[in-house]
C-alpha cells in the first residue's frame, strides 16, 4: 500500500505473504503500480523478481550475484539504458511504421541527450516533467515538447506489453516496467490551424492565383502547378499526391479518380477527382515521356525540393503564413461548402473520424457572409 509522503515524494510498503519491503516514488500512481507488481509476483511464485527490488536491497534477496548473471543482456530487460531502448525500438518496429524517418529523426534526437544514459527503470515522472520545462523554456512548441514526450510513452507500452509471437514487433515482455508519462503535466495541444487562401479585391488578385502563377514560373513549374490543383482540389497530402503511381489513375464510368492503396492511417481509398484536377493531372502527363509501368510516379519530386519551391513562390506572390498542409484544409473546407457530407469527406481525405476530419474543415468569412446574406 502507498503509505508516507515526504518532500513530494511517496513511500510504498509491503508486508504481504511475509515478504516485507518498501520503496520510494515520485508519485502514487507509480507507487500502487509497484505494489500490484510485487503482489503479483509473490502470488506467482515469481519473488523475489530483480526488476522490482531496490538496486541496495538486491543482496538482501539475494539477487546481487545470481540475478546479474541470469540476465540476457541481448534481449530487452529493465536494465537497459534508454538509449539502448531506442536503438532496439527504432531498428525493430519504427522502421515498419509509416513516416518512420520522421520518428526516427526525433529517436536520434533522444539519443543524444543526458537522460538516454538512464536505465529504463530509473526513469521517473519528474525526470520527463524536468524535461518538458527545461524544452518550453528554451522556446520550444508545445507540440513538440508533447511529441517528444509521447515517444517515450510509445516505448514504454511497448517494453512493457507481452511478446506474443516471440519476435518483440507486438512488444518486449518486461513485466513490471511502470510508463512514469501518464504522471506528467503536458503543455495544451496548439489550437488547430484556420488558415485559408485569401480573396483578392478589385485591385489585387487572391492568393491562389498569385501562388499558382508563381510556380508555373518557377521551377518544375508545369509539374509544381498540377501539385497545387490536384493538393487543393482533393484534399490529399502531400506525400499522398507525390506518391500517386500511373497504375492507380482509374476512370470508371465517366468518373476519374486516385486509389490510394494505403494512408497514414493504413487505409486505402478511392479519391474522385474534380473537373478541374482531372485537367491538371493530363496537362502534366501530357508533357512527360509516356510509360506503361504502372509503378511509375507522375511526380519526379520529393518533399524537400517542394518545400524549396514553395517557399520560392510565396515570396514572388508576397504570401506569408501559408503551410502547404494547409492547402488540405483548404480543399476539404471547399468540398464541405459545396455540400458534401461527413461520410463522402472522410472518403476522400482518408481519416478515419469525423472529429479529426473537422479540425480541417474550416469556415471562411467571406463564404459565412454570403450564406447569411
Amino acid at each position: 500500500m502507498a503509505g508516507t509522503v515526504r518532500n513530494g515524494r511517496v513511500t510504498a510498503q509491503v508486508r504481504y505473504k511475509g515478504v516485507s519491503i518498501a520503496q520510494t516514488f515520485d508519485t502514487k500512481t507509480a507507487a500502487t503500480r509497484w505494489t500490484g507488481a510485487v503482489k503479483a509476483a509473490i502470488d506467482n511464485r515469481e519473488w523475489p523478481r530483480r526488476d522490482l527490488v531496490p538496486p541496495h536491497l538486491w543482496h538482501r534477496w539475494g539477487l546481487q550475484e545470481e540475478s546479474t548473471a541470469a540476465v540476457d543482456d541481448t534481449q530487452p530487460h529493465p536494465g537497459w539504458t534508454l538509449d539502448r531502448a531506442l536503438e532496439h525500438y527504432d531498428r525493430t518496429v519504427s522502421e515498419r511504421k509509416k513516416g518512420w524517418k520522421q520518428e526516427h529523426n526525433r529517436i536520434e534526437w533522444w539519443r543524444r541527450r543526458e537522460l538516454a544514459q538512464k536505465r529504463l527503470d530509473e526513469i521517473t515522472a519528474r525526470d520527463l516533467q524536468s524535461h518538458v520545462g527545461e524544452r518550453l523554456a528554451a522556446g520550444r512548441s508545445a507540440n513538440t515538447v508533447r511529441n517528444e514526450i509521447f515517444l517515450l510513452s510509445a516505448i514504454f507500452q511497448h517494453a512493457s506489453a507481452p511478446d506474443a509471437d516471440g519476435t518483440g514487433q507486438h512488444g518486449w515482455g518486461i513485466t513490471g516496467l511502470a510508463n512514469p508519462v501518464p504522471d506528467v503535466i503536458l503543455p495544451p495541444p496548439p489550437d488547430p490551424r484556420h488558415r485559408r487562401l485569401e480573396d483578392g479585391d478589385d485591385d489585387t488578385s487572391g492568393e491562389e492565383d498569385r501562388l499558382l502563377a508563381a510556380l508555373a514560373d518557377g521551377p518544375d513549374g508545369t509539374a509544381m502547378a498540377a501539385l497545387f490543383v490536384l493538393s487543393i482540389e482533393t484534399g490529399m497530402r502531400l506525400s499522398e499526391v507525390l506518391d500517386v503511381r500511373r497504375g492507380q489513375l482509374l476512370k470508371t464510368r465517366g468518373v476519374r479518380s486516385i486509389r490510394r492503396p494505403d494512408s497514414k492511417n493504413n487505409a486505402g481509398r478511392r479519391v474522385v477527382l474534380s473537373t478541374r484536377a482531372a485537367e491538371a493531372l493530363d496537362n502534366l502527363l501530357a508533357q512527360l515521356p509516356t510509360d506503361t509501368d504502372p509503378e511509375a510516379r507522375v511526380f519526379n519530386l520529393d518533399v524537400p525540393a517542394v518545400e524549396y519551391r514553395w517557399r520560392l513562390a510565396r515570396k514572388s506572390a508576397g504570401v506569408t503564413g501559408l503551410r502547404w498542409h494547409d492547402l488540405r484544409h483548404e480543399g476539404l473546407s471547399r468540398m464541405a461548402e459545396k455540400g458534401l457530407t461527413i461520410g463522402e469527406l472522410k472518403a476522400q481525405s482518408g481519416h478515419r473520424t469525423a472529429q479529426v476530419l473537422l479540425g480541417y474543415v474550416n469556415a471562411k468569412p467571406s463564404e459565412v457572409a454570403r450564406k447569411l446574406g
